[in-house]
């Protein structure tokens, strides 16, 4: 018997499983949210010290706009992926009534790529309009 056998109860695993993915969550989106505060206060801070100096600031940061399209697509491949892999995966371990928890990631998966090319083809159009009409 080795020394972990006692700490690492399967119970005791099960439990501390979500409640670390949680907390890594958390701690992901406060550090996330801390970077971009100072970000914008590094940002803010050399407005004032040119202002200070008698500079012209410089213009505020132009933030472009990323295309919903390209997250959506990629995040779509990986829940198909996902749900592909639980669907074969439980089917063949459980027997179909198991096998079909596996097709609800695969159809959300199936849905963000739909959504993802829907976004394509509006995005592709608003580019078309916005340069105007070519000969």
């Amino acid at each position: 018997m080795s020394i972990f056998s006692s700490v690492l109860q399967p119970e005791l695993v099960a439990i501390s499983i979500p409640i670390l993915a949680v907390c890594g969550g958390v701690l992901i989106a406060i550090t996330a949210i801390i970077t971009k505060g100072r970000e914008k206060e590094q940002e803010h801070r050399e407005r004032v010290i040119a202002m200070e100096k008698g500079l012209m600031p410089p213009p505020p940061p132009v933030e472009v706009e990323k295309p919903k399209f390209s997250s959506r697509r990629a995040n779509g491949l990986v829940m198909t992926g996902i749900g592909l892999a639980l669907t074969i995966a439980m089917w063949t371990q459980d027997g179909a009534d198991s096998g079909v928890w596996g097709l609800i990631p695969l159809f959300i998966g199936i849905g963000l790529l739909i959504a993802g090319s829907i976004d394509k083809r509006e995005y592709d159009a608003k580019q078309r309009n916005e340069r105007g009409p070519q000969m």
